[in-house]
């Protein structure tokens, strides 16, 4: 008997090494992950059930987003247990997923056409801990385990029998197994655990004394994320909330992979993140919010859901800047092995292949933050997704023609604006935002915004990309954009009719100004002494507006 179960076990580790040794790739995962919810959906809400089957809904996101985060907390026990780097089980998960589909074909099968409701557990601590110790058992009514169960057990089971066959350390295969139904049953019952850490934090209730109708106030009521009406069905709302925690808790977590697989492309994509555009896409996130408040202050509706949809969409706009990034970089390979020769391509941490994947990823990644929160700031992203790539790559590549360029990298900073200011103005989209202000941004930005090219002079002109530091020289076209840049602040006076800031923005404007002429400022360091000024100069602007 120890013969045949020695046998097994090298042959599971066998075919386990043989998984490992063959890497999926992020797309070709992505894919797969996204067809197999896909048909989940099919079967919960087409073939088991009758009504609209929709795609593109809360429930629906929550799917993904559920399913998703269960499996990378599974591959990281996987990962610390067998001391094997994350993404080295991309190919060992791949598989896996097919288990997503099983739960509904097994309640298909025992009910003849029905799918038994799997909803979470919502309780308080005690009657967690209850349900915790018998696995899963004393179910509320209404709620049956059946298909789930099974699955359930069978992932557990199957976990402490890879770690043994792995390791043949059975306490590794016993820790694998406990953790691997901590982490399942802590999915499950989530709202509940959600509602205890934040009751911990405000202070509000004592967390012994929550109960699942705490827990209902809190998750399934429909609460207004600042502007915008989240759906007034219970269960839209709970997913909405959730789906707002649970992408934090993707990226988070798919960021962790990344440096603990590879530490060295990490790096380098931080590197390249380009800090001073990142500051600049937050800072205009931010005043579109403060625009949007100023025009609809009664729609200020703060709390833990508004701060959580912020944030996703804040990580959405980065996410949609790196995208932007890979496609710049890959378009501009010539230009980058003159001027910038520690970016990821040239230092080749990268191939081409790998890196357009890359940002293909980035790119979903950031379309589904933003649709989490409403379908209007995904399509948002996707149009500031596409001027991106129309400034970059061919056959349009419009960054090579003088100021063209620039007024389509102003259009996409209104892009992000306009995210901000439509989440205080709700339904209103952009029609409490002064005209005044998106003329003043469009021409500022446009004659500006080539503060940013002297850095890439010689790979420019090298590339024929006709920026004014190219066509002008450094000396003279330091004294343009400076020019420019002075005129924004004072033409910022009298289109919004604040006179009061004349001096001011004279004052900051000449010190931009000062800055940019200095030649002891390296052009990689002049975007950030110009934001300065601009950062100092929007808040004053803020006061002004906001005393009003």
């Amino acid at each position: 008997m120890k013969k045949i179960t020695d046998i097994i076990l090298k042959k599971i580790s066998k075919h386990i090494d043989k998984l490992i040794n063959q890497e999926v790739g992020i797309l070709t995962w992505t894919l797969g992950f996204l067809g197999i919810i896909a048909i989940r959906l099919f079967l919960d809400n087409f073939i088991a059930s009758t009504g609209d089957f929709s795609l593109i809904s809360a429930n629906s996101l929550h799917n993904i987003l559920f399913f998703l985060l269960s499996f990378l907390w599974l591959l990281l026990i996987l990962s610390f247990l067998l001391q094997i780097k994350p993404f080295k089980l991309s190919n060992f998960f791949f598989w896996s997923i097919f288990l997503i589909i099983l739960p509904p074909v097994f309640d298909l099968i025992k009910t003849g056409g029905s799918v038994f409701w799997s909803g979470y557990l919502i309780n308080g601590w005690r009657e967690l801990l209850v349900q915790y110790s018998t696995i899963f058992g004393n179910l509320p009514s209404g709620i049956t385990y059946f298909g789930t169960r099974i699955v359930f057990t069978f992932a557990i089971f199957a976990i402490a029998v890879i770690i043994y066959a792995m390791s043949r350390n059975w306490l590794k295969a016993i820790l694998g197994a406990f953790l691997a139904y901590t982490s399942l049953f802590a999915m499950a019952s989530f709202p509940s655990l959600f509602t205890f850490v934040y009751y911990f934090f405000t202070k509000s209730r004592l967390v012994s004394a929550v109960n699942s109708v705490d827990i209902a106030q809190l998750l399934l009521a429909s609460h207004p994320i600042l502007g915008l009406k989240v759906n007034g069905f219970l269960q839209e709302s709970l997913t909405f909330h959730l789906n707002l925690v649970y992408f934090l808790f993707v990226l988070a977590v798919l960021g962790g992979m990344l440096l603990v697989s590879n530490r060295e492309k990490f790096v380098a994509i931080w590197k390249n993140i380009r800090l001073p555009q990142l500051v600049y896409h937050s800072g205009l996130f931010f005043v579109g919010i403060g625009l949007g408040y100023l025009a609809y202050p009664n729609n200020l509706n703060l709390n833990i859901f508004a701060f959580l949809a912020v944030a996703v969409l804040l990580c959405s706009i980065w996410l949609a800047w790196l995208a932007s990034v890979v496609t710049n970089d890959i378009y501009d390979f010539a230009i980058d092995n003159i001027s910038n020769p520690e970016r990821p391509l040239q230092k080749r941490i990268f191939t081409v292949f790998a890196y357009r994947k890359f940002g293909i990823f980035i790119f979903i990644l950031s379309i589904f933050g933003g649709l989490i929160v409403s379908l209007k700031f995904a399509a948002l992203l996707v149009i500031y997704q596409f001027l991106a790539w129309t400034y970059s790559a061919k056959p349009f590549r419009l960054k090579k023609f003088v100021l063209l360029g620039t007024f389509i990298s102003a259009l996409a900073s209104l892009i992000i604006l306009f995210m901000g200011f439509t989440l205080l103005s709700g339904d209103q989209n952009i029609q409490g935002l002064s005209w005044r202000i998106i003329l003043l941004l469009l021409i500022s930005l446009t004659i500006s915004l080539p503060i940013k090219d002297f850095k890439d002079i010689a790979g420019d002109r090298a590339d024929k990309v006709w920026t004014i530091p190219v066509l002008f020289g450094e000396e003279l076209g330091r004294m343009i954009v400076a020019s420019s840049i002075f005129i924004s602040f004072m033409l910022s006076v009298f289109l919004l009719n604040e006179f009061k800031l004349f001096w001011w923005a004279l004052f900051l404007g000449s010190a931009a100004f000062l800055s940019v002429t200095n030649k002891k400022i390296k052009p990689r360091q002049l975007f950030w002494w110009v934001l300065g000024c601009v950062f100092i100069f929007v808040i004053i602007l803020g006061q002004t507006l906001f005393v009003k």
